[in-house]
């Protein structure tokens, strides 16, 4: 079974792959999509999300492979720019451990080693977890969005919210983001940047992220030639920054994709 997606601009030379967090779909990058119209753009919803929740298990490992398949099958040269937020950077940097010939840069968010906190928690008591979730079906839509001040969040994205909160997500969804270390991040051989939303992620972890990539080194033993690779932190982001900030979540996704200058709004750690 292959991932159900949206393709656009298919008459663009490169293409970019998008990938939501955990629990949202493709409708998570509706208003970054018009931004990016110089690129080809394939949107798929994961395994156990949305149109893709027939695919089973919604592991990391399984997603990735699909996202793999998708490359392969539909990105022209079979190679894209990789972009994901949350759960999707997780996928995202899985994809390039396994994958690397696949992945010309990666550029992800949220998703840096977890530390202790409310994410690791979150983690590791996925019962908690899926049971606090579950509440988001009795919220009414103005407490809901309430709650999600500052995302900018459509009905038909609500709505997915919603119906992807399932106890096999939960289950399937941490195993690997738990066990994603540092080490993976030295091991990562493509261009990439990470980057952290001060007002939701892991500032600390980000720095240490940072340095992760910059002692990264070569198959051959070197140092990691220098392509820019490293981590950033945006002062005003949520941890849904491309929800919150869409038009600058698009510009950072350009300036890395075509190896410009990052906006003044990405701080370098």
């Amino acid at each position: 079974m292959s991932l159900s997606f949206s393709s656009y601009n298919e008459e663009k030379p490169v293409t970019i792959v998008l990938l939501h967090g955990g629990f949202t779909c493709r409708l998570e990058f509706e208003h970054v999509i018009p931004y990016l119209s110089d690129f080809h753009l394939l949107l798929p919803d994961q395994p156990l999300h949305s149109a893709s929740r027939h695919i089973t298990p919604g592991t990391t490992e399984n997603s990735a492979r699909h996202v793999a398949q998708l490359i392969q099958d539909h990105a022209h040269g079979g190679k894209a720019h990789v972009v994901g937020t949350s759960m999707g950077g997780y996928v995202g940097q899985c994809l390039a451990l396994d994958h690397p010939e696949l992945v010309l840069s990666l550029y992800v968010t949220g998703a840096a080693p977890l530390v202790p906190g409310r994410r690791l928690f979150m983690a590791r008591w996925t019962r908690f977890t899926y049971y606090s979730m579950r509440l988001i079906h009795w919220l009414p839509d103005w407490v809901f969005r309430y709650q999600a001040a500052g995302l900018n969040l459509s009905d038909e994205l609500v709505a997915a919210l919603r119906d992807n909160v399932t106890w096999e997500l939960v289950r399937d969804m941490f195993p690997w983001i738990l066990t994603f270390t540092l080490d993976h991040v030295r091991a990562l051989k493509v261009r990439t940047l990470s980057i952290a939303g001060a007002k939701g992620d892991d500032v600390p972890m980000i720095e240490k992220t940072a340095d992760a990539l910059r002692s990264r080194r070569t198959d051959e033993g070197e140092p990691w030639p220098e392509d820019g690779s490293g981590a950033v932190v945006i002062r005003e982001a949520m941890h849904g920054w491309d929800m919150q900030l869409p038009e600058l979540f698009a510009q950072g996704v350009l300036a890395w994709v075509k190896g410009r200058s990052l906006p003044k709004e990405f701080e370098r750690v």
